[in-house]
């Protein structure tokens, strides 16, 4: 057992210790493109293990074919990202509801929807209705109401109706455009029929729903503050 563990915190074991740590800290990676930067960095580091401190020729062969797979895969992916453009109003979907996501499958994701232009006095969900779409806005305004009250207002770069596309569950406001919208609009069957196969999206996609939110609420409360005051003067 001394030995043992010797051996495991002897200085020639850092680089086993090191390929191991990075390959599971590139499990945890929500990004496409870290995860195989980290998976390279930690197959480099196996190489490096099994050919000069364990001498297996072996493991040091999987090792070697690992890299080559994932340095593959990388030069895949940004070759296929370096051919992807985006107007100013994608690019602005992008910061907000796809961090981190490389661009061609952020364009895949956008390709999905449509950009709509929705009149004054539209309807974007209904309370306690199903949610058939989720609304992106890119430009113009939307009041949240709940019960007949006036609780929030979304404009740009805020989502409508998506807690209930994740959810399944019925609208909890109905949202009404108060202005003319530039809106980015995908239907709930091909939304979740998208994110089915693309798991990496959904987990990027509620990171920007989760950040919305907080915004949302954030403005919210500035809203009931602000009628309290008006209320006490």
């Amino acid at each position: 057992m001394h030995s043992l563990l010797e051996t495991a915190l002897a200085p020639s074991s850092i680089a086993g210790h090191l390929s191991y740590g990075l390959l599971v800290l590139s499990m945890l990676m929500n990004s496409i493109v870290w995860l195989r930067i980290i998976a390279l960095i930690s197959g480099v580091a196996g190489v490096v293990y099994s050919g000069t401190i364990l001498r297996d020729p072996i493991g040091t062969g999987w090792e070697a074919l690992f890299v080559l797979a994932n340095f593959t895969q990388l030069s895949i992916l940004m070759w296929q990202s370096r051919r992807v453009r985006f107007s100013d109003e994608e690019f602005l979907f992008c910061q907000n509801a796809l961090v981190l996501v490389p661009p061609n499958l952020s364009r895949q994701f956008i390709n999905i929807g449509s950009w709509q232009d929705i009149p004054a006095g539209s309807q974007l969900t209904h309370q306690d209705q199903s949610v058939e779409q989720l609304t992106y806005i890119a430009e113009g305004a939307v009041d949240v109401v709940v019960n007949g009250h006036l609780v929030a207002s979304c404009t740009t770069g805020d989502f409508i109706g998506e807690l209930g596309i994740i959810s399944g569950r019925p609208a909890t406001a109905t949202t009404t455009a108060t202005s003319d919208l530039r809106a980015l609009v995908f239907k709930r069957d091909d939304l979740l029929r998208h994110l089915r196969r693309k798991p990496d999206l959904t987990i990027a996609l509620q990171a920007g729903f989760k950040n919305n939110l907080r915004q949302k609420l954030a403005m919210a409360n500035e809203r009931t503050l602000a009628g309290a005051g008006t209320q006490v003067q």
